[in-house]
């Protein structure tokens, strides 16, 4: 069966795993999950349905203004969280 799925929500996830750690905001659950939510509403989403959809979505891994986008997202996001945690 066929599944609607934003691309983003996986690369999201992907580079909060990786970038978290190297940053003094609490890591807890909700705090990373706060820090995704922000960085999904602030990105453009990329819906896929099929498996090529997924690797064609994967190929945006390799641009740089793709990186750049999330790097930006990261950074606002991971700011809003340190200033007001809700957890």
């Amino acid at each position: 069966m066929k599944e609607l799925r934003n691309y983003m929500e996986q690369a999201t996830r992907v580079y909060v795993d990786k970038w978290l750690p190297s940053t003094d905001v609490c890591q807890c659950e909700n705090c990373r999950l706060d820090i995704m939510a922000i960085m999904l509403n602030n990105l453009r989403p990329h819906y896929i349905v099929t498996e090529k959809g997924n690797l064609f979505a994967q190929m945006n891994d390799f641009d740089p203004q793709h990186r750049v986008d999330l790097m930006s997202s990261f950074s606002h996001a991971v700011g809003i969280v340190k200033g007001k945690p809700q957890h």
